[in-house]
């Protein structure tokens, strides 16, 4: 008899441990999750020029997470410095030809000793310009004339207009 209690009880603590969170769903845990978007500009290992999104992007205000690699404003640019721990890395953004630009640094990893070739910023989104779904964003770096800016062309990147 002692058995059979001591199963009984078992089985109602499971079935209690598997009731009680059905009380909070999953998409409301998740709710308080903020989602930031990121843009990457990095140089292959083969030498080619990428530029990737991670996430959507929406416009106006949302924070969004650069990854530079500080390369590709320095010595692979016959304009720009050899890439050295003085080397700067400014980007710039603005809603497709608004022109109302903001710019933003790139800083090092902090907590990292060494120098890095890979440096880190932010930006808020502006606001749609004429309901555009485009952000243009392009980046200079230490001396005259060093800019990364797909050709001129600058990089551009979609944005939901809220």
């Amino acid at each position: 008899m002692k058995k059979l209690f001591k199963v009984l009880v078992a089985l109602v603590v499971v079935a209690a441990l598997t009731w009680i969170p059905s009380f909070t769903s999953a998409p409301a845990l998740a709710a308080d999750v903020e989602y930031v978007p990121g843009l990457q500009f990095v140089i292959t290992p083969y030498g080619e020029w990428e530029e990737t999104q991670s996430g959507a992007i929406y416009s106006p205000g949302q924070e969004v997470l650069v990854s530079y690699d500080a390369l590709r404003a320095s010595s692979d640019n016959d304009s720009c410095p050899s890439f050295s721990p003085k080397t700067e890395v400014i980007g710039y953004v603005m809603s497709d030809n608004s022109g109302d630009i903001s710019k933003f640094p790139l800083k090092n990893i902090d907590g990292y000793p060494v120098v890095n070739f890979v440096k880190i910023g932010s930006f808020q989104t502006p606001k749609c310009y004429q309901q555009s779904d485009t952000i243009q964003i392009w980046f200079s770096g230490t001396g005259d004339g060093c800019f990364d800016s797909d050709f001129g062309n600058n990089y551009k990147f979609p944005v939901i207009c809220k």
